[in-house]
């Protein structure tokens, strides 16, 4: 089983989060799961601390580290002052492999995932599971252009099964890089790649990609981890490693529980780590205000208190 991160130093928390879940998860007849983290800033004392928390699983493993150079991306709008989205663009042409899953950092995992290394996909470079319909989607500009559809999917990005072979007989990288060059979107590649995969993608179930904020969710992941079953994706920001996460980030104590196992557990939001950020834009400061409604919304929610909120099924 192949698992690809993109990662900058900035979300080593949630790299530890999300590669500890998965391996946790992942079924003991795998012979070995390896692990490839595509950056350009983290080294190899990263890896030997990422190397410690995969260990301690007791679990056949691989990790190594590739570099990626920032500078073919640095003409598209960065991510919060990163280009590391854009490197899972690269990966399929980097990455010598038949099928490989990119996850993001911001996750959790709560499924054994080398089930996808059976998914017949056919003719199709890419799995991913939909975010919304395209008439429904947030990005509306790539909606618009699709057609705006009430049936045809937007993906969301954070989770792609890659079929190499067909990724690159499609040119897929070449394809969104251009529409990236071209088009400048508000969705960095996440809108490249909704565009160029138009009709092409596999759709995958929505337990493979559980957006966290959507509300739909919250029955899930009221309970502990080994009992959700399924990947939980922390879209929103703050993220649980930002600053005060332990305070406002909806999730926290679910995602904290499974840091605890970490080696890196020791880490609290206000430390002065690469993983500090303050909010210092009014978006930002609107994600907070946002994180903390739904803070309490769900621990009413999963303790009982509130029986019904808006959004629940």
């Amino acid at each position: 089983m192949n698992i690809v991160f993109c990662a900058d130093r900035g979300v080593l928390p949630g790299l530890h989060v999300a590669a500890y879940s998965l391996l946790a998860r992942i079924s003991p007849l795998v012979a070995q799961t390896r692990f490839v983290v595509f950056s350009d800033a983290l080294d190899e004392s990263d890896m030997a601390l990422l190397r410690q928390t995969l260990a301690a699983l007791a679990k056949p493993f691989a990790l190594e580290l590739r570099r990626v150079e920032a500078s073919a991306f640095v003409g598209f709008p960065s991510l919060n002052g990163s280009w590391a989205t854009y490197y899972r663009l690269a990966v399929p042409q980097i990455l010598d492999v038949d099928r490989f899953l990119y996850v993001d950092a911001d996750t959790l995992c709560a499924v054994d995932v080398s089930e996808l290394n059976a998914l017949d996909m056919g003719t199709a470079p890419a799995g991913l599971v939909p975010e919304a319909p395209l008439a429904g989607a947030a990005d509306r500009v790539v909606a618009m252009q699709l057609g705006n559809s009430a049936v045809e999917p937007y993906f969301n990005a954070g989770i792609i099964l890659v079929n190499v072979s067909e990724w690159r007989r499609q040119k897929i990288t070449e394809r969104a890089m251009a529409y990236l060059a071209k088009s400048n979107p508000n969705y960095w590649d996440q809108s490249a790649l909704n565009f160029v995969l138009y009709r092409s993608a596999v759709a995958l179930d929505e337990r493979y990609n559980s957006i966290a904020n959507m509300r739909k969710h919250w029955p899930a992941l009221k309970q502990p981890f080994e009992k959700i079953g399924r990947l939980v994706h922390f879209l929103d920001y703050p993220k649980p490693w930002d600053f005060l996460g332990e305070l406002v980030s909806p999730q926290y104590q679910l995602w904290r529980s499974v840091l605890n196992r970490t080696a890196l557990k020791n880490f609290r939001s206000w430390q002065d780590t690469p993983a500090r950020k303050f909010p210092k834009t009014r978006k930002a400061w609107t994600g907070y205000k946002k994180a903390v409604k739904d803070r309490l919304l769900f621990a009413g929610y999963s303790k009982g208190w509130i029986k019904y909120v808006k959004g629940l099924p």
